[in-house]
């Protein structure tokens, strides 16, 4: 992750994390630099007590990632980048 320099967003998803590590994983094998990477929050949680503890996420079918998971690369390797992550 670099501190200083342009980035534009190069991959962008919801709840996908795995696909998210590929992408990370697969721009680091082609030799593309990653300047930024990481997750936010989508939504915000319920409760307004500050805990982040969302509690639509116990039901049945376990945790549900509501993460926004992304990628910034330099401007003058989107191309590259977007060729790359195209794939997965």
């Amino acid at each position: 992750m670099a501190l200083f320099g342009k980035r534009e967003v190069a991959f962008k998803v919801t709840g996908d994390k795995a696909r998210w590590r590929a992408g990370r994983e697969a721009l680091k094998s082609a030799g593309i630099r990653i300047m930024e990477t990481g997750s936010y929050e989508g939504e915000t949680p319920l409760c307004s007590c500050g805990a982040k503890i969302d509690r639509r996420n116990y039901g049945p079918n376990g945790w549900i990632d509501r993460r926004i998971y992304y990628i910034s690369v330099r401007p003058e390797d989107m191309e590259r980048a977007r060729a790359v992550l195209e794939g997965i």
